[in-house]
């Protein structure tokens, strides 16, 4: 087991002369309106050459930039809702498939959409197609997608896109399990990352990983300690971080390649998907490459501001 450490005007008393004021008003009018308006036409153009050019009141940031530059469809399939994101530029032979499982008491329209899941997505700068499918909202529901590869068949038939032949990687956070766990007996799945969601069988978990030297097993512990502990207790090679490392420099270089990451997390469980920092870090850690025009040199946590009330959108494509 090995640690690894991560390191704000005239004379006074006489007026003029009637005859005076007729004689000189108009010529002295013309020539004070001409010699104002003269006036007034530089100091506009002064003004207007020196002044900075407002910027657009409603322009987006880059991460909203590029969440709208992807392409974003929702599946209205029996099974449930399956909310995918396709980067700008997305290229599937050298990319990767990312698979992101909620947790209970939320579904996929609303973890989609709270938890901001492509704005993070798109903040991870992955060559990768994000799949967010339904998932069960508590214990006694039955999981929606026990079957992987029917899952992304059903993506590639109604995007028209292939999905990332690299890499398939699970993420799962907290109920997400139940669903992971169904997964495991899919040769085509390489990677698991478990984000506080060791509630299931540890040795099933354990059993995948060993099955092949390709397979990776990362885990963030916060809720779970007790079953992430327990695993990393059985596996010597794994690489602990005492804290999540709160950018992605301050990463060890043996934890970004490590076959087997354990971190445990200094954020709640919540803040662990929602607040920018944990699922963009961990993505980047994977081995796929980033796409240069994604907002990927942003501090993590970077997130937007929640529209307040904002309808979600039924379908978009």
């Amino acid at each position: 087991m090995q640690r690894a450490r991560v390191a704000r005007p005239g004379s006074p008393g006489r007026a003029a002369p009637p005859q005076a004021v007729r004689r000189w008003t108009p010529i002295w009018i013309g020539a004070v309106l001409a010699a104002g308006v003269a006036a007034a036409v530089v100091w506009l153009g002064a003004a207007t050459a020196s002044d900075p050019v407002p910027a657009a009141i409603d322009a987006p940031g880059p991460i909203a930039a590029a969440v709208h530059a992807g392409r974003h469809v929702r599946i209205d399939a029996p099974r449930g809702p399956v909310h995918v994101w396709i980067p700008r530029g997305y290229r599937p032979d050298t990319g990767a498939t990312v698979i992101y499982v909620h947790g209970y008491f939320d579904n996929a329209d609303t973890s989609w959409s709270a938890h901001q899941l492509p704005e993070q997505f798109a903040m991870s700068a992955l060559n990768a197609m994000f799949i967010v499918p339904e998932a069960p909202v508590a214990q006694r529901v039955a999981v929606n997608y026990p079957d992987l590869s029917e899952l992304l068949r059903l993506v590639e038939d109604n995007t028209g896109v292939t999905r990332g032949a690299v890499l398939t990687v699970a993420i799962g956070h907290s109920g997400a399990f139940r669903t992971v766990q169904d997964w495991l007996d899919e040769p085509l799945l390489d990677q698991l990352v478990m984000v506080d969601a060791m509630y299931g069988d540890e040795d099933a978990i354990i059993t995948w990983y060993k099955a092949s030297p390709r397979r990776r097993l990362i885990m963030v512990g916060e809720d779970t300690v007790l079953g992430t502990e327990s695993v990393a207790g059985k596996l010597p090679e794994a690489v602990i971080l005492d804290r999540f490392p709160p950018s992605y420099d301050l990463w060890p270089a043996a934890a970004k390649t490590a076959k087997l990451v354990y971190i445990r997390a200094q954020f709640t469980h919540m803040e662990l998907v929602n607040a920018g920092i944990v699922l963009p870090s961990l993505l980047r850690i994977l081995p796929v490459e980033r796409l240069a025009e994604l907002p990927w040199q942003l501090p993590l946590g970077s997130l937007p501001p929640l529209p307040d009330a904002a309808p979600d959108d039924a379908v978009s494509d």
